[in-house]
């Protein structure tokens, strides 16, 4: 039976721990990525590299991008040496950029016209999860395409959602995304608070992983602002983007999101103080920086 053939678009510090789990479990795969000696450890477990997309998508089954906005998509899907004319006739493309519905869809719309499948196929998790294995994939696209692509989608990932048709996937992606910065942007505010009334660090931290605030993410990123040390899990900079792309979504509806809208003006003017490539939990660092109230003890 010939093996299952993979390209993969985009070797980045999610896309390459994804590649890696398909080629160890069985499929073959070509990655490419704008920068090639990202993907070398791509060739030392046994993959291929090509130097542009069409090359690595020719004869592939499937194609998963892993990208890091909607521009970045077009760009490697339709732009100049663009991936989607040389896909062959019922190829399945799996996108697990976080784009948004709307790019989403009109990627779909695109896939169609060159008889390739697509699924939007963002993911939960980061680095940590991409390694082990454990993503979870919020999927859009027709159900038999997803039927066909369960075995790539098993290869890196824990658990499957459906949303429905194509763009619903990535309308769930910023949903979350929306939810998970803003709460993230909120606990920095608290911990800023904290410190101008004077509470010991550890002991605020240690209340707020135990109350009822202390949600999944609290748990994981409170550590990070009590050490002040933010080694990228996520990037703030890909925060600040998911965000965009929410409030992207909610003025095209006619929907306010004011709490978003603060978090998201938040995330950009970090960036612009230099933390966009610190993990999105560096926004307390920030917030931290411009807090103003009352004078309490000095803090790291």
């Amino acid at each position: 039976m010939p093996e299952t053939t993979v390209a993969f678009l985009g070797l980045g510090q999610m896309g390459l721990p994804m590649a890696l789990n398909l080629q160890r479990k069985g499929f073959s795969v070509t990655g490419w990525n704008r920068t090639p000696e990202k993907g070398q450890p791509l060739v030392e477990a046994g993959g291929r590299l090509a130097g542009t997309p069409r090359e690595a998508v020719r004869g592939a089954d499937f194609i998963v991008t892993m990208l890091g906005d909607p521009a970045a998509v077009r760009q490697v899907a339709l732009g100049t040496d663009g991936f989607l004319a040389a896909c062959r006739s019922g190829a399945v493309w799996i996108d697990a950029s976080t784009i948004g519905p709307s790019a989403a869809r009109e990627m779909a719309e695109a896939a169609a016209r060159a008889r390739v499948e697509y699924l939007d196929a963002p993911v939960l998790g980061s680095v940590k999860p991409a390694t082990d294995g454990t993503l979870t994939f919020l999927v859009g696209g027709n159900p038999e395409a997803l039927t066909r692509a369960r075995p790539v989608l098993d290869a890196m990932g824990q658990s499957v959602h459906h949303f429905g048709a194509a763009g619903q996937g990535a309308a769930a992606k910023i949903v979350a995304n929306m939810l998970t910065g803003t709460l993230v942007a909120a606990l920095g505010e608290a911990l800023a608070l904290a410190d101008g009334l004077g509470l010991e660090r550890d002991a605020i931290v240690r209340m707020l992983m135990e109350g009822p605030a202390g949600a999944p993410i609290v748990r994981m990123k409170a550590p990070l602002m009590q050490s002040g040390d933010f080694p990228p899990a996520f990037q703030l900079r890909w925060m600040e983007k998911d965000l965009g792309l929410a409030l992207l979504e909610a003025h095209r509806l006619g929907t306010a999101l004011p709490a978003a809208a603060a978090a998201h003006g938040a995330y950009a003017a970090a960036r612009a103080a230099g933390l966009g490539d610190q993990d999105f939990a560096a926004i307390a660092a920030f917030t931290r920086s411009v807090a103003r109230g009352p004078a309490g003890p000095e803090r790291a």
